[in-house]
């Protein structure tokens, strides 16, 4: 085609730097990321289609993230005694203050000896 003076297509098929150059990031964290690539012989090439498909869900996870997981609360967190603390470890100043917050009982044993 360079011959007929006619311009090349774009490539379509990038290099890791040439993907992460792209995305711009770094090689390495391109491959930390998982970003999906097709093996060809012993060459890793990063298709253009995948990559922005890849951006686009990567973008819409962190988008709904925040509305749509709500942290789900679990009966044996917020139910029961709060332990003390072992050892010679003198106890938290605020489990107190947590233990009332929670309607527990609050009052201090004394330490056998």
């Amino acid at each position: 085609m360079e011959e007929n003076g006619l311009p090349l297509p774009p490539v379509r098929c990038l290099s890791k730097e040439q993907a992460a150059i792209y995305l711009g990031i770094g090689v390495t964290l391109l491959a930390q990321l998982g970003v999906p690539h097709v093996r060809l012989g012993r060459r890793c090439v990063y298709d253009r289609v995948d990559l922005d498909t890849w951006l686009d869900d990567t973008k819409g996870e962190r988008r709904r993230a925040g509305k749509d997981n709500i942290w789900p609360v679990m009966k044996e967190s917020t139910s029961g005694p709060i332990p003390a603390s072992g050892g010679l470890m003198r106890r938290s100043p605020t489990a107190k203050e947590y233990a009332k917050a929670l309607g527990l009982k609050t009052e201090m044993t004394p330490k056998r000896i």
